[in-house]
């Protein structure tokens, strides 16, 4: 007699890869930082983790691009019909971006590709049936809106956990939050607050392996320091490694809490709908990137080497740009979404605002899972309204990002559109 009216069986592997860091590898995150990597607080990880025949690979670092997501998708092994691609966001980590956010470190871009499929070929081969449970805790406490001090936010933590029947396997874990607990005044390699996350999770769930995707976290920090102020390499106080460990810890609590009040999920098949979605890039006026590269030449020879050196970035941008004239264009963004029974999880590019996963969970649902940072990451996606309050995420950062503009307003609308709409097919 057929079985295929029986409930469908989840199988599901994880696996971690360490990735060693040599000194003086070139780091990113902040243009402030003079210096290459000095040494290893704690190591960078590629951790994989498979969904019957979809898979989720998050490296620790600040971002990747497009193109080196495309072709590790490409390298995934035999039995994963797709995989999301993301980064932690980290800003200790070393740069794997070539064309922007500092000086490029193939090296390492290579022996992380080589991980990415390594540790997706173990998580393959893990894979071992499993029962899903999701939890969410609030009042997190740690999440602060960076942009507006009267502005108070709550995003809650999110965790799914794939049960074995004598052990965890795994949990996903996301909250959105940058990872900037540590200055630009660090020069070790480290995964900032999200390495002692995962380790608390690790440690309260023996054998398990915890799977962090940074969440929506375009406009938020661990407090209300703004981008602005990581223009500066002077040592901060509260910004060092325990203060990181302090913060990835209350995380963790709240996520450990999150799935002591947590619900099984009905069996269902793992599911991945993806879309392409075009972003226009913001056209900028010649005369203004020329005028403005002639004040940054003058700010960059008066200023701190630490403050030069962000000048000197946008002048190097201004340079390129100049020379080239870009016509209008735009960036071609991949959007996914992942079900697993009443649970999905949306994947956005670039660095979302937390609106923008709000506005997701209101057309998909709040058991919905919205990560930032994946497939792809050239710069910021405001909601439209904060276009008219400036500041580096809407008007600066694109520099950084090696890009021709910034995202026109609207665009982080249409990923919404797009990936509630993958959610009503």
């Amino acid at each position: 007699m057929s079985d295929d009216w029986s409930p469908h069986v989840l199988t599901a592997g994880a696996a971690t890869l360490a990735v060693d860091v040599p000194v003086g590898t070139p780091m990113t995150g902040y243009a402030a930082r003079l210096s290459p990597s000095t040494g290893v607080h704690d190591p960078l990880t590629v951790r994989a983790l498979v969904l019957d025949d979809v898979g989720v690979v998050v490296v620790d670092c600040c971002a990747l691009r497009k193109t080196t997501c495309a072709e590790l998708r490409a390298a995934r092994p035999a039995g994963v019909r797709d995989v999301v691609v993301a980064a932690t966001h980290t800003h200790a980590g070393p740069c794997l971006t070539p064309g922007g956010m500092g000086t490029f470190a193939p090296d390492m871009l290579r022996t992380v590709e080589q991980a990415f499929v390594e540790a997706l070929t173990r998580a393959r081969h893990r894979q071992v049936p499993v029962t899903v449970r999701y939890g969410e805790r609030w009042s997190v406490g740690v999440g602060r809106n960076r942009r507006h001090d009267d502005l108070e936010i709550d995003p809650p933590v999110q965790v799914l956990a794939f049960d074995a029947p004598d052990h965890t396997v795994a949990t996903l874990v996301t909250y959105p939050m940058h990872p900037v607990v540590l200055s630009a005044a660090n020069t070790l390699i480290s995964s900032d607050y999200v390495g002692p996350l995962r380790d608390e999770l690790e440690a309260a769930l023996p054998g398990s392996v915890c799977v962090f995707a940074q969440g929506c976290a375009g406009d938020v920090n661990d407090d209300r320091h703004t981008a602005e102020e990581d223009y500066s390499a002077a040592q901060t106080p509260g910004r060092d490694v325990e203060a990181a460990a302090a913060t990835g810890r209350t995380v963790a609590r709240a996520a450990l809490a999150a799935l002591a009040e947590s619900t099984r999920l009905p069996p269902g098949r793992t599911t991945m709908a993806t879309d392409v979605v075009p972003l226009d890039v913001t056209s900028l006026d010649p005369a203004e990137v020329a005028a403005e590269r002639e004040e940054w030449v003058r700010l960059a020879a008066a200023l701190p080497p630490e403050r030069s050196a962000l000048y000197e970035t946008w002048v190097a941008w201004a340079d390129d740009w100049l020379a080239r004239l870009p016509e209008p264009s735009s960036w071609l963004a991949r959007v996914g979404l992942i079900s697993l029974g009443d649970v999905r999880i949306a994947t956005l590019p670039g660095e979302p605002f937390l609106g923008v996963a709000e506005q997701v969970r209101a057309g998909l649902g709040e058991r919905t899972l919205v990560l930032g940072y994946c497939d792809g990451v050239s710069g910021y996606l405001p909601t439209a309204e904060e276009y008219a309050h400036g500041g580096y995420e809407v008007r600066d950062a694109h520099r950084y990002y090696g890009m021709p503009g910034p995202y026109a307003p609207g665009s982080a609308e249409r990923l919404v559109d797009a990936v509630v709409s993958l959610g009503e097919k």
